[in-house]
């Protein structure tokens, strides 16, 4: 009878043995399923609704206006260039922009009134980064006049690389018409109480 005993112990052992074994393997399996859920994207959220006072304004017409005495940049470009970039990055939002003066029919405008202009810059590497910063007010009225939605003083910031001993500061070069046409569309959003909740395009 010992050896049967024996074998019977034996078996036993080799069965817990088996059993640990699957139990590590799904425990592990287990681990990596979590661990890759850890790397998933966040479920895709809807834009807040806008405040009452824009809640009937799906079109808006940009109109981007330089009011310093240096390098002032063209309001046909920036405008244009300001509103295309608003549709860029703000494409989950339900508002679309245009250019002021473009054709067809907005529900209010935006106007952006640059007042004051900044730049400075650090050498690296033989070559200059420079920091740009406009400091504007956005004011979104609607179509019989009244003011929809106000900020007074709101800053867009850009920065660009440039050589060394080169000739610098015009503001309307393509290089910085278009990062600042992309700083204020990003400032626009902020207009709708929207940047938290959207995800942002990459800089030109």
């Amino acid at each position: 009878m010992c050896p049967i005993q024996r074998g019977g112990t034996l078996g036993s052992r080799q069965n817990q043995v088996m059993q640990r074994k699957k139990l590590i393997t799904l425990a592990a399996v287990a681990g990596i399923l979590a661990c890759g859920a850890c790397f998933l994207p966040p479920p895709h959220e809807p834009p807040p609704p806008l405040p009452p006072t824009l809640a009937a304004v799906y079109t808006i017409a940009i109109q981007v206006e330089d009011t310093t005495t240096e390098n002032r940049l063209d309001p046909v470009p920036m405008s244009e260039a300001t509103a295309r970039n608003f549709n860029r990055l703000w494409a989950d939002f339900r508002v679309r922009a245009k250019p002021f003066g473009a054709e067809g029919k907005s529900d209010a405008v935006l106007k952006i009134t640059i007042r004051r202009k900044t730049k400075s810059c650090r050498p690296s590497g033989g070559k200059l980064f420079c920091s740009y910063e406009m400091i504007a007010s956005f004011t979104v009225t609607a179509a019989d006049g009244g003011v929809l939605q106000n900020k007074a003083e709101q800053r867009s910031q850009f920065g660009l690389w440039e050589d060394a001993g080169a000739a610098h500061g015009d503001w309307n070069s393509i290089p910085h018409r278009q990062r600042a046409a992309y700083a204020l569309a990003i400032s626009s959003g902020f207009i709708f109480d929207t940047p938290s909740k959207l995800g942002l395009r990459n800089s030109p």
